[in-house]
């Protein structure tokens, strides 16, 4: 990963409307409200900010590596 590419991954997030739902599906989850579709939704949010996570640390150790 060069560095370009280490800062681009860093600056990925979820879009405004995508985080919304997730703080109102992790709303509904915490009130056992989650029908089994918005369970699978919010598994696969969680999945997806899992596996930005892993490549954002990739990133940042990138970043950190002498040139």
């Amino acid at each position: 990963m060069t560095p370009a590419l280490a800062e681009s991954v860093l600056a990925f997030d979820f879009p405004e409307a995508d985080a919304a739902r997730i703080e109102e599906l992790n709303l509904r989850a915490n009130e056992g409200e989650l029908t089994g579709e918005e369970e699978a939704e919010l598994e696969a949010y969680v999945n997806i900010n899992d596996l930005l996570a892993y490549w954002q640390s990739k990133a940042r150790q990138i970043l950190q590596q002498p040139e």
